[in-house]
């Protein structure tokens, strides 16, 4: 979980080795200009990030060339 609720969880970016930068160009890739109107992102095994907005209604999913799967790092 990488931000709950408008807040972003820094213990799990550091973690996954993603940037503040890194977190809010990936949520405005999902529409969402802000990272206060996040209600839950999330770094899947796959690499990618899960945004839901809107009281958990809009739910998007994209890749971000600079994830990493948590399976492969060296991805």
């Amino acid at each position: 979980m990488l931000i709950y609720k408008g807040k972003v969880k820094d213990k799990n970016l550091t973690r996954a080795e993603i940037s503040v930068n890194e977190l809010e160009a990936a949520v405005r890739e999902h529409g969402v200009l802000n990272l206060k109107d996040v209600d839950l992102a999330v770094l899947e095994v796959d690499g990618n990030i899960s945004v839901m907005s809107n009281d958990f209604q809009k739910k998007t999913s994209r890749r971000h060339k600079s994830h990493r799967s948590l399976n492969n790092p060296m991805s």
